[in-house]
């Protein structure tokens, strides 16, 4: 019993050796939970086929061994892509080692199946509930196997079954810590350099902003003297293009500032119900324009607290987006109600253009836009107003499909008085 134990032991050894070089190879960009990674494929396959080719025997059909670790980790970080990658490999190993090959086939693919079930939820859960969900799932092996011996008598092999359930499952929660606690070092990582970016931004707005808009303002105060002389079409028509590039520029500077401005005023609760319709006012007019139409389906009596003019910032920029990814009779739907969970959300969904992943990922950055001549300032000033009013936001996207925002704000008017 005690030699079965060392060789347990030395299996954990390797394994949790295995991730650690993982993580030391590998970059920040594949250290995501999505799609297909060879190196994390390759991570799996070298503990496969360690604990495969040396597992404790007992007897003929009866193999103790720690597969079913990169199997989860395969399922629940990879994805499906590198699950079943891993889940053929390991029957490909089986024909060659010690185990029974129909049983790795029945029982690992329910478990391939529970996983691909699991991992939706797995992945929007704490870590804390994650350790409690795989152990939930683990255990339920050597359950299943422990009812399997009793029924058939062989009781002897108990002690084994406790002893290796332990330190597997010992290791199963060590492995889950490692890639977690890295995940979470990417993340702070770039939440700095989020930070850092606007900083630098603050920084520039704070120095350059005020000494640009002064002369600007002078400047389109001579144009709009000019346009009162007797100028040909052709001149007045390049005037109107310059103060239509000028109140561009003034824009832009605006919402620099808005990045760069203190925010000390105190926090009041007002109707988001009465901002929302509002907004929806305003920008109703240049949707008109663009033959767009805007369907509400706002709650009454919603209250949230935080500054008014700022959320009406908020609606316009995302309304603006929206109205200017539809094309010709599009439609725009703009939507507020008290979600399942406590929080007021804002649903702003249009049925344009949509975005890829790829733009997705980096929407919100300054200076990132998916328009000719923006800056990406507008997003950029939106997730700071929303997160300092410990909101979040949520962005879904499908090319020729349209995007979806979602504005989760806390509280309603008995949480915010």
């Amino acid at each position: 019993m005690v030699e079965t134990v060392h060789h347990l032991i030395l299996h954990v050894v390797f394994i949790l050796f295995t991730i650690l070089v993982f993580q030391m190879v590998t970059s920040e960009s594949d250290s995501g939970t999505k799609g297909f990674s060879i190196k994390f494929f390759l991570m799996n396959l070298a503990i496969l086929l360690f604990t495969m080719i040396f597992p404790v025997i007992y007897s003929s059909g009866y193999v103790y061994d720690f597969k079913v670790i990169p199997i989860i980790l395969a399922f629940l970080y990879g994805g499906k892509k590198v699950g079943f990658s891993t889940f053929f490999a390991m029957l490909v190993i089986g024909l060659f080692t010690h185990h029974v090959w129909i049983f790795l086939v029945v029982n690992y693919a329910i478990y391939g199946v529970l996983l691909i079930l699991l991992s939706k939820w797995y992945r929007r859960i704490t870590w804390k509930n994650k350790m409690i969900l795989i152990s939930a799932f683990y255990l339920f092996i050597p359950v299943t196997r422990t009812l399997f011996l009793l029924q058939n008598n062989e009781v002897e092999q108990l002690p084994l079954v406790a002893s290796s359930t332990l330190i597997i499952w010992i290791t199963l929660i060590l492995t889950i810590y490692l890639i977690e606690n890295r995940l979470e070092q990417v993340r702070i990582k770039k939440e700095l350099i989020k930070a850092e970016k606007f900083n630098v931004v603050s920084e520039l707005a704070a120095s350059v902003a005020h000494e640009i808009r002064n002369p600007m303002t002078t400047v389109r105060g001579f144009m709009q003297l000019l346009q009162r002389e007797t100028l040909t079409k052709e001149q007045k028509s390049f005037i109107d293009i310059s103060i239509q590039e000028l109140d561009h520029a003034q824009d832009v500077i605006n919402q620099y500032l808005s990045l760069a401005k203190p925010q000390t005023e105190d926090y009041e609760v007002f109707s988001l119900t009465d901002t929302m319709n509002e907004s929806v006012d305003v920008m109703s007019t240049y949707a008109v324009m663009n033959s767009i139409q805007i369907n509400r389906n706002i709650e009454n009596d919603l209250m949230i607290k935080g500054i008014k003019i700022e959320m009406k910032q908020v609606l316009l920029n995302l309304l603006k987006n929206a109205i200017e990814a539809v094309k010709e009779n599009g439609e725009i739907t703009v939507a507020a109600n008290v979600h399942k969970d406590g929080r007021i959300m804002i649903v702003i969904q249009d049925n344009g253009v949509g975005m890829p992943p790829e733009q997705l990922k980096v929407l919100g950055r300054p200076y990132y836009s998916t328009k000719e001549k923006g800056t990406g300032l507008g997003l950029t000033v939106s997730y700071q107003i929303v997160k300092r009013m410990k909101g979040e936001i949520q962005v879904e996207s499908e090319v020729g499909v349209g995007t979806t925002f979602r504005v989760f704000l806390p509280g309603s008017a008995k949480e915010c008085e």
